[in-house]
């Protein structure tokens, strides 16, 4: 017997979007801040005996930040084009 495709009620489908749109939102703050961090330490870190963080850490926090806005603009999308 073939499975049948069941449709999602479109109120469930915005209210789960809303939530992954919060939970997305969160994320972009908290990579944010974790850039905004990693900029204040680096930018007090001009004593010469103190190594500076390596530059590694900071592409990898400001990368992880660009992939949690651009999840963020997707859902965005989602909830647009579902009416919300």
């Amino acid at each position: 017997m073939p499975a049948t495709a069941t449709a999602v009620p479109v109120t469930t489908r915005i209210t789960s979007l809303r939530s992954r749109h919060a939970r997305v939102a969160d994320d972009v703050r908290r990579c944010e801040a974790a850039v905004e961090r990693l900029r204040s330490e680096i930018a007090s870190t001009s004593r010469p005996d103190v190594r500076p963080l390596p530059e590694r850490t900071m592409t990898t926090a400001v990368r992880e930040l660009l992939a949690a806005r651009t999840r963020l603009a997707q859902v965005s999308r989602e909830l647009r084009q579902a009416g919300a």
